[in-house]
């Protein structure tokens, strides 16, 4: 049996914690001393080791605490899960790891590539970059197959394509920046709209629908690294909730 600061030292788990674990009944002792202190035996331990994984891996204290509820072998699924997602990761970073490689052997002159395959390797970068960032938010709301088929849209982009997504968001970046600071221009929030549905209809090919958008413009929202991502292209802070408001204008 351990007391709770033989548990905090075990695992540097705060005792504050521990005792606020108790009070919310995600983890509580197996039992108390005679002086009233929290003793938590193994199963405790192994209990306290599930939650830190779950929280290690960016999972919700009220999300870990539904997870717990469950029965061990769910819990394992779950654990199972969140590992798929893990290794997935890990792959992605090593293909966007393989990618720079290529590119400084390049540059040092130890290779040789055509245009074709600089530009094909730019977007295995880009791509694993973004994998990175946001790809497990993406299949979470989309699916495998979605995403798989978007990456393979995106890598199969011509040259000439791939220079129209890049003006196609310069424009839109300027305009949602004279969005911002003029505002009630309702024709270049038209433009703005176009932009991103063109740009959109490219990136996700067949995939794309009015609700597949909406559901983009959702996600804008909901999650502030997507919000940034346009703050930066427009260099104004609430370019991408802006633009998040105007394709929910539209998608309805």
């Amino acid at each position: 049996m351990y007391s709770i600061s033989e548990l905090s030292d075990l695992s540097g788990v705060s005792t504050r914690t521990l005792r606020y674990y108790d009070e919310i009944k995600i983890l509580m002792p197996a039992s108390r001393s005679e002086m009233g202190i929290r003793m938590y035996d193994t199963e405790s331990v192994d209990r306290l080791q599930r939650i830190l994984f779950f929280k290690t891996l960016g999972v919700a204290l009220k999300q870990i605490k539904r997870i717990m509820r469950q029965p061990v072998d769910e819990q394992v699924q779950e654990l199972q899960r969140h590992q798929k997602k893990v290794t997935e990761k890990i792959q992605e970073l090593n293909n966007l790891n393989q990618a720079i490689s290529t590119s400084i052997k390049m540059m040092q002159g130890e290779i040789v590539m055509t245009d074709t395959e600089k530009f094909r390797n730019f977007k295995e970068q880009q791509l694993a970059k973004n994998e990175v960032q946001f790809g497990n938010e993406i299949r979470e709301k989309y699916g495998e197959n979605a995403v798989k088929k978007s990456n393979a849209n995106y890598l199969n982009l011509t040259e000439d394509q791939f220079q129209k997504l890049q003006e196609i968001e310069s424009d839109l970046g300027t305009r949602l920046k004279k969005e911002l600071e003029h505002g009630g221009d309702l024709k270049n929030r038209t433009y703005i709209f176009n932009d991103h549905q063109q740009w959109l209809k490219v990136m996700a090919g067949d995939l794309y629908t009015k609700e597949y958008h909406h559901n983009i413009g959702i996600m804008y929202q909901e999650d502030q690294r997507f919000s940034k991502y346009y703050d930066d292209l427009a260099d104004q802070v609430g370019a991408g909730m802006l633009l998040s408001e105007i394709i929910l204008e539209n998608t309805r």
